[in-house]
């Protein structure tokens, strides 16, 4: 097969949009789905103007992604929303709500680096975008059963999860709803103990909070992830209320439960990076903020690493996008494998990555940061391409500015390069 061609094939496969331009958007590929969506044909489109066939594209914005994506080498984001649809596509299936445009996320990445391309590529997130939509209508449905018909216990019982349990967690009784929810005939609950729905998923620590909140006779109110009777994972907000009697007695806990499945799908792919499906650099420093305001001790024992891909750039120009692609995924997967369960990562831009070693001294957690390097040095992209990472880090300092804590260990990271790369070094 001509090699040339396998792209083309592989790209005309695939249920998204890909399109190749240069910097004055002229188009030089237009793949098959975007023919089919647009009614657009590659031989109409191809080494003509973008601008021709769509003029309401805002492309000054377009054209300053593609010359970022260029000098960064490394993929970058068009922002389109509800309001300003990138390519109009028309949705060709009956939805439930006014959502009649294809919502979409469009990523611009190098693709030849010689001939000044990127590669734009389209991904229908409609049904996303969709979900969100219903899942607030429903959340207003629910809040209005709750005003409107908090009396009436027969409707209550369809509609509303509940479980009240004895003192020391005992299943007592459930709503229909809940028992349809998560699977179950009420016979098969009663008299079973709470914790049969755990999914094991969670810290300790949130229980404990949980437990020592209801048992000081308040109420709690959380995030809970369940199982069902199948061993399904489902999210739940969940409030449990300690009931007292006359005598100011604890006789049962009640608890209400709302599904929040959509909502944590959608908040999952808001902190996610799409590529190496670890977290983004948004969700850090949401983290990072978080530890700022709050300052608790168990929040702040923590050592950060930034690991670079080294000579990054050479693989993109030398191999191509989608090879540096398949590198930034496997380099993700060999750190996400070496780290502990409690520790986070996330890409930080391009293609370095940070990472946060929790409740650690600085000994240990440059024994983790040199046995991430080992293990990307051990790493063959597709199979026959070397690749190595530089590492820098440093000890958070309680009180001290988390940008200050970035900047040492990003020197660190800077002489690690300068001093040969595939090294870990440490600034204190």
């Amino acid at each position: 097969m001509d090699d040339l061609k396998f792209p083309e094939i592989l790209l005309n496969s695939l249920e998204n949009g890909h399109f190749v331009i240069d910097e004055n958007f002229t188009v030089t590929y237009w793949n098959r789905w975007l023919s089919i969506n647009t009614q657009i044909t590659s031989e109409e489109i191809v080494g003509k103007s973008l601008k021709d066939f769509f003029p309401k594209i805002n492309y000054k914005i377009l054209q300053r992604k593609i010359r970022t994506a260029l000098r960064l080498s490394t993929p970058t984001f068009y922002d389109s929303n509800s309001n300003t649809i990138f390519i109009p596509i028309v949705r060709n299936k009956v939805t439930k709500t006014a959502l009649k445009l294809m919502q979409q996320q469009v990523t611009i990445s190098p693709y030849i680096a010689t001939e000044n391309t990127v590669m734009v590529s389209i991904y229908n997130i409609s049904e996303l975008h969709e979900t969100k939509l219903s899942l607030v209508k429903e959340i207003e449905k629910v809040n209005e059963l709750n005003e409107t018909l908090e009396h009436n216990q027969d409707i209550i019982d369809k509609n509303i999860m509940i479980m009240k349990t004895t003192p020391d967690g005992t299943i007592t009784d459930t709503s229909s709803l809940f028992c349809e929810f998560f699977g179950y005939k009420k016979n098969e609950l009663i008299g079973k103990k709470a914790s049969v729905l755990k999914s094991g998923n969670l810290p300790n620590s949130l229980y404990k909070e949980l437990w020592n909140t209801v048992t000081h006779e308040k109420s709690w109110s959380g995030e809970v992830e369940n199982l069902t009777s199948t061993g399904n994972k489902k999210w739940v907000q969940s409030r449990i209320t300690p009931i007292l009697d006359d005598d100011g007695v604890l006789i049962e806990f009640n608890a209400v439960y709302q599904d929040i499945e959509n909502k944590k799908l959608i908040e999952e792919l808001y902190i996610t990076d799409p590529l190496t499906q670890i977290y983004n650099r948004r969700y850090f420093d949401q983290l990072m903020n978080t530890i700022s305001k709050k300052q608790r001790k168990a929040d702040t024992d923590f050592v950060i690493l930034i690991a670079d891909i080294d000579h990054f750039k050479s693989i993109n120009d030398t191999y191509g996008h989608q090879v540096g692609d398949e590198a930034l995924k496997d380099v993700a997967t060999t750190l996400k494998g070496t780290l502990r369960d409690n520790d986070v990562i996330a890409r930080w831009g391009g293609e370095e990555f940070v990472i946060m070693l929790r409740n650690i001294g600085l000994e240990e957690a440059q024994m983790i940061a040199e046995k991430i390097r080992a293990n990307v040095q051990t790493t063959k992209v597709c199979d026959n391409i070397d690749i190595t990472t530089s590492i820098g880090l440093t000890k958070y300092i309680l009180g001290e500015d988390t940008n200050l804590t970035f900047k040492r260990a990003d020197n660190a990271l800077l002489k690690a390069k300068a001093s040969g790369r595939n090294l870990v070094l440490t600034e204190l």
